[in-house]
């Protein structure tokens, strides 16, 4: 029973797309929203790692004006086939990288990370590692913790969650009515 109560009190994160305010919980989901950002969706990288199967990345289209620029730019990436329920920090390495060629100021006006609740079907059989958050207990896929390109060369801890960008109520209250 009490095993069951804490369950019902877990969430995950998810990348929702901000202009309809609908979380984006696979691939199929995301390639269309990607593709209209200038996104190429590449196959699936199979990993040695026994967690996760595979990653798929996404080339920017016009990544040639980015290469003269930086060596090896940031590739958009994400576990494969489900892409809800990850740590922080590999949504924050995604949208930083997404962000690398977008050049937007405010990228959570396409999309922001927020909680939902553990979906019955498809998170019963997850091995699940927990984040440290305020009064909430997040969890995550284990096997899905990536670094922000930008911060790769910073070591750390899982538990220690980054500064959050905070989507303002406005926004959010707009896109409702």
């Amino acid at each position: 029973m009490e095993v069951e109560c804490m369950r019902a009190c877990m969430r995950k994160l998810a990348i929702w797309y901000t202009p309809n305010f609908k979380p984006i919980t696979n691939h199929d989901e995301l390639d269309r929203i990607m593709s209209t950002l200038g996104f190429l969706s590449l196959p699936p990288i199979s990993t040695t790692t026994a967690s996760t199967s595979a990653w798929k990345e996404y080339s920017f289209s016009a990544a040639g004006i980015f290469l003269s620029k930086s060596p090896s730019p940031p590739r958009p990436r994400l576990p494969y086939p489900r892409i809800d329920g990850l740590h922080v920090n590999t949504y924050h390495a995604f949208l930083d990288s997404v962000n690398f060629y977008l050049r937007m100021h405010n990228i959570s006006d396409i999309f922001h990370i927020r909680g939902m609740p553990l979906h019955h079907v498809h998170d019963r059989n997850q091995k699940w590692s927990r984040m440290v958050g305020d009064d909430l207990v997040y969890v995550y896929r284990e096997g899905t913790m990536e670094l922000s390109p930008t911060n790769k060369n910073v070591v750390q801890n899982k538990d220690q969650n980054p500064v959050l960008c905070i989507v303002p109520w406005t926004n959010i209250n707009d896109k409702m009515l």
